[in-house]
Parts: structure tokens; C-alpha cells; sequence
């Protein structure tokens, strides 16, 4: 008897530990890029002529974006991109962080007030420092969709909290 109540009380200790492994595992392994944010960003993604370009290009195109919620457009040239600005109402502007400098003022004056998020792409750590203070958000890359996901939703936060650069 007393053999048969232990190993019902391991039997029942097991299948608590079991379930509450499964809920934590569940909790646990949800991604933040299948979980919508809070407010889907505009995003206007300007690759120019940068080392970075082709990459910034890809980003456009991922789905996890659009699965996101995010909407993006792709502009190729500073023609297109003062157009875009004028014409659009834009949360992010994504750029490589070398042209960020001389898009800086353009964004800023922007009527939507966008929030310019540069890219830094095989960046230093100085480098990806500097950038991070300048521009409270920095988008690194190459890296994976989470990371990317995350610099968006810094921006968005930082453009809710009414900064400017």
C-alpha cells in the first residue's frame, strides 16, 4: 500500500512538472517576429549607394515585415525620396547610417516627422556605438529577423514618445 501511494505521488508530481513544462516551453518559445507590435510602422527604405544597399534592399522584400503589420516602400533615389516624403505619411525612415547624415535634415523637416533609423552594416563596434547615440536607434546588420524587428519597434517608440533628430 505504502509502495502504491509513492508511486502515485511521483506518478502526480510528474504530471504537474510535465504540464508546467509544456506551458513554459510555449511561453518561452514564442518569437517576437510572429508577435504583432503595437503599432505597425510606415517605413520608407532608401538603400542609395551604399555598401549596405543590397541588403537594405532584401529587407523590403521579407515577409516577417509584412507578417508584422510593418508596411514598407522602396525609394532608389533622393528624388524619389523627397517625393515620398512629401506625398506620404512615414513613422521610419531606413537608411545605411553613411548617408544618415546628409538625409538627417531632410527627414527631420519631413510633415510626418519620421524617425530616421540607419543601418549599420558590418559597422564597427565604435562604429555601431557612435551611430547609437547620434540616432537613439540603430538597425545592425547583417543579423536575423528578430534584431531587425526590434530596431523598427525602438523606432516606433522613440517617434510615439514625440524625439526628433
Amino acid at each position: 500500500m505504502r509502495r502504491l501511494l509513492i508511486l502515485v505521488g511521483l506518478l502526480l508530481v510528474g504530471a504537474i512538472a510535465w504540464g508546467c513544462g509544456d506551458k513554459l516551453a510555449l511561453v518561452m518559445g514564442s518569437r517576437s517576429s510572429l508577435v504583432k507590435p503595437p503599432h505597425p510602422a510606415a517605413i520608407l527604405v532608401f538603400p542609395g549607394q551604399s555598401a549596405s544597399s543590397t541588403l537594405i534592399r532584401g529587407l523590403a522584400s521579407q515577409s516577417a515585415f509584412k507578417k508584422a503589420g510593418h508596411r514598407l516602400q522602396l525609394v532608389e533615389d533622393s528624388a524619389g525620396l523627397d517625393n515620398a516624403l512629401k506625398a506620404g505619411k512615414y513613422d521610419v525612415v531606413m537608411a545605411d547610417v553613411s548617408n544618415a547624415g546628409e538625409l538627417s535634415q531632410e527627414v527631420s523637416s519631413a510633415a510626418s516627422k519620421p524617425v530616421l533609423l540607419p543601418v549599420a552594416f558590418r559597422a564597427s563596434k565604435e562604429e555601431q556605438s557612435a551611430a547609437q547615440k547620434k540616432y537613439h536607434c540603430l538597425l545592425k546588420a547583417p543579423g536575423n529577423t528578430d534584431n531587425y524587428l526590434d530596431a523598427i519597434d525602438q523606432a516606433m517608440e522613440w517617434k510615439l514618445q514625440g524625439k526628433t533628430r
